[in-house]
């Protein structure tokens, strides 16, 4: 497999943050009730699914930047709304302050990373992009979850944002 670069990284991250605060701020519009619902079939609610997706990017980054953090360390609790969106907000800052500092050399470095209890070794790029894909994986499900209850989520398209980027009006 070919590596990703910082470039497409950076890509990545901005979009996460796009799509990731498409997705509060349709959460923000939830009653306590729908947010809480045993609704996820992954996690059992929207609560508790934009919790896991925040504890795995904070994961994620932290062992790229060399951070010991035991991922079953973590205390197994749920988030308010306000919790999760704060730190969404500091988890995304974190991570464009590390891509800008990170060097392509540093991102092909190998680090070790315990998943389910064993030990594995991927490079700094790898986890990044597992931090940035897994989020999208959850965006998908949290898409058919919330419009159940009624909240569905705008378009998350990357064209859009990218289209917003550059200064353009989306048309719908």
């Amino acid at each position: 497999m070919d590596n990703i670069n910082k470039s497409a990284l950076l890509v990545l991250h901005n979009y996460n943050s796009y799509a990731n605060q498409l997705v509060l701020q349709t959460a923000a519009s939830m009653d306590e009730a729908a947010f809480t619902a045993q609704s996820s079939p992954s996690h059992g609610s929207v609560e508790a699914l934009l919790t896991h997706m925040l504890t795995t990017e904070f994961f994620f980054l932290a062992r790229s930047e060399g951070k010991p953090v035991n991922p079953k360390g973590a205390p197994d609790i749920t988030l308010s709304l306000a919790e999760i969106t704060a730190a969404f907000s500091q988890i995304a800052d974190e991570r464009l302050k590390y891509l800008n500092w990170v060097t392509e050399e540093k991102l092909v470095e190998i680090v070790d990373i315990p998943i389910g209890g064993q030990p594995f070794k991927l490079a700094r790029w790898q986890l990044l992009t597992q931090s940035l894909l897994h989020t999208a994986h959850h965006r998908g499900e949290l898409s058919i979850v919330m419009t159940r209850l009624g909240h569905p989520l705008p378009t998350m398209d990357p064209i859009v944002e990218f289209v917003h980027e550059s200064g353009q009006v989306w048309p719908w």
